[in-house]
């Protein structure tokens, strides 16, 4: 039993010696070396740091609550991001910092003084065994201390961080600078603008300034080149003691669509400066917005009156002193034209011409725009209205030339269509196709002629000599009106297709038949006096020459034996006839 007792004491106690001596191994390993302890020896209230390669290779305790403070870049390591963030702090209260740094591997040693006079900061540097050794002091601090209870503390912790974190996750670029210009404070987005693509570069402070902003404090868009094109911000700067805080927001996107907007107008600029035509774009205002040149050349309008942006009325009022409006009779009617032309001009009903003096002629439209704005077009169609004029006249003489001529003229086109005819043709075959709306073409004429006319196979060829385009240049033929006059007719191709046939009369003119029942006076009287002769076989009838009852005339009348003569006048007699009454008379 009691070598048992002893047995578990000697293992127990090994065990603990093992333990003990693990721990003294692992506590002298990881102790700092006496180079390291000694650098971190500090005085009261001060921060302390350790440097080896501008890495950070130890810091006292309340270095480590000033780093963490300052972690703005939080996927960056600490090692690496210790001193660009420390530097990030320290270089408003401190002198060209950054280049009193690089000499402290030659001096050894510097003591940096805070450059404001309410600013106690001081850095101790020094430089030992590749260690640099940053000691950050705050002399106002020295002997007191500043009393804060729980709750106000929490408030401005959580204040610090919120902030912190909205500078952190900002889109612009905040950055401050100081009296020098030399950038003393940034927020992430402007060191990720100074890191580029590459977000392993390294920064080094001062931080280097983006935009040149001291040549135009009041720019409003500031650029910074980068490997797409030029980056466009919006800028604003406001002062902040004796430093300045400057904030840049982007707007590539509105710079973009604002230098589209540019190029299309200013294509739309140089196409309208092209046309030939007058342009005047008013507002919903009706202030004149826009014009090009051919408005100035058609008008004679001043330009610069013209762009002091004058009212429609204004421009009116200035087109009837320059005599480029049609002249009204009074001026209250002009008025209330003027007041119809923009009603119609919203509407886009308006479209007149206006004939000046000189024989000038402008065509002018109104077509309305978005927003209430209406564009007024004006073209010169002097040229073109003289043209058709001259071609009206032209037309009318050929017209006058066709009918002055004694024979008939039709023309067909190459689809059949009447196209032109004369006053001879509508005499001979009683119908014109110029008043007659209904008109079928060849094929009803063809008709229409035959119809008139003796048979013949003239007709037949004349529809082939129509439908075919090739072939027989002309053709004639002799044909017999039912009317008895005979006429030559000719048919011929016209260049283009077309069809011209010529109604030549070989005797005297074809007479137009009379209507149905239609009589001259002399056969009217004539008949007249046959109806009312007594009947042969009447005792009446039988009286003495000379006597009649009623003192009727035993012959007919003079007059009417000579108009028709005595074998006529016999035939009629012997002809029955209806009275306007119910007896028959032979």
């Amino acid at each position: 039993m009691t070598q048992a007792v002893l047995l578990g004491a000697t293992i127990v106690t090994s065990a603990s010696m093992v333990v003990l001596g693990v721990l003294a191994i692992v506590m002298g390993v990881f102790r700092p070396g006496p180079d390291t302890q000694a650098a971190l020896s500090q005085s009261e209230g001060e921060a302390v740091f350790l440097f080896r390669d501008e890495k950070l290779v130890d810091c006292s305790d309340q270095a480590r609550m000033l780093l963490d403070t300052l972690d703005d870049v939080p996927d960056m390591p600490v090692a690496e991001s210790a001193l660009p963030r420390l530097l990030r702090y320290l270089a408003p209260h401190f002198h060209d910092l950054t280049g009193q740094l690089a000499q402290l591997g030659t001096l050894g040693q510097i003591t940096l003084r805070a450059k404001g006079a309410d600013d106690g900061l001081v850095l101790e540097c020094s430089f030992k065994d590749g260690l640099a050794r940053l000691a950050l002091s705050d002399t106002r601090s020295e002997g007191r201390l500043v009393a804060m209870d729980r709750l106000s503390f929490d408030t401005l912790k959580s204040e610090t961080e919120t902030l912190r974190h909205a500078l952190r996750h900002a889109p612009a670029l905040i950055w401050q600078t100081d009296s020098d210009g030399q950038v003393v404070w940034a927020n992430a987005a402007y060191l990720e603008q100074v890191q580029g693509n590459g977000r392993d570069t390294a920064l080094t402070w001062p931080l280097p300034a983006l935009f040149d902003t001291s040549a135009t404090p009041d720019a409003e868009r500031v650029s910074v080149a980068s490997d797409d094109g030029p980056r466009w911000f919006s800028y604003r700067q406001v002062p902040h003691g004796a430093q300045i805080m400057h904030f840049a927001a982007p707007i590539d996107l509105a710079v973009q669509t604002e230098a589209a907007r540019s190029e299309t107008l200013q294509t739309l600029t140089r196409t309208f400066a092209s046309l030939q035509i007058g342009l005047a774009l008013f507002d919903a205002e009706r202030r004149l917005q826009v014009f090009n040149p051919a408005l100035v050349d058609l008008t004679g309008l001043d330009p610069l009156f013209l762009a002091a942006k004058p009212s429609f009325e204004q421009v009116l009022f200035a087109l009837r002193e320059a005599r480029m409006l049609p002249e009204p009779k009074d001026f209250n009617s002009w008025r209330s034209e003027i007041v119809e032309m923009d009603r119609a001009a919203e509407n886009g009903d308006y479209a007149e011409e206006w004939c000046l003096e000189g024989g000038r002629t402008f065509h002018v439209t109104g077509r309305p725009q978005p927003n209430g704005a209406i564009a007024l077009f004006i073209e010169d169609i002097t040229s073109e209205a003289t043209l058709t004029r001259s071609f009206r006249a032209e037309i009318d003489t050929m017209h006058h030339m066709l009918d002055s001529l004694p024979d008939g003229v039709i023309t067909f086109s190459l689809a059949g269509q009447t196209l032109t005819s004369n006053d001879a043709y509508a005499a001979i075959w009683q119908d014109d196709p110029r008043t007659d709306l209904a008109d079928k073409g060849l094929a009803r004429a063809i008709g229409m002629w035959s119809g008139q006319c003796e048979p013949t196979t003239f007709w037949a060829r004349l529809a082939e000599f129509a439908a075919a385009t090739e072939g027989e240049k002309q053709i004639a033929a002799s044909i017999a009106h039912k009317r008895g006059a005979l006429m030559n007719v000719t048919a011929q191709r016209l260049r283009g297709g077309s069809v011209m046939v010529l109604f030549q009369a070989l005797g005297p003119p074809v007479q137009p038949a009379r209507p149905c029942g239609a009589l001259t006076r002399a056969e009217m009287d004539v008949h007249s006096m046959l109806l009312d002769r007594p009947d042969a076989a009447d005792p009446v009838a039988r009286r003495p020459s000379g006597t009649s009852a009623g003192n009727l005339p035993a012959d007919p009348p003079q007059a009417a034996s000579e108009a028709l003569g005595q074998d006529d006048l016999t035939r009629r007699k012997l002809r029955t006839a209806r009275h306007s009454g119910s007896r028959l008379r032979v």
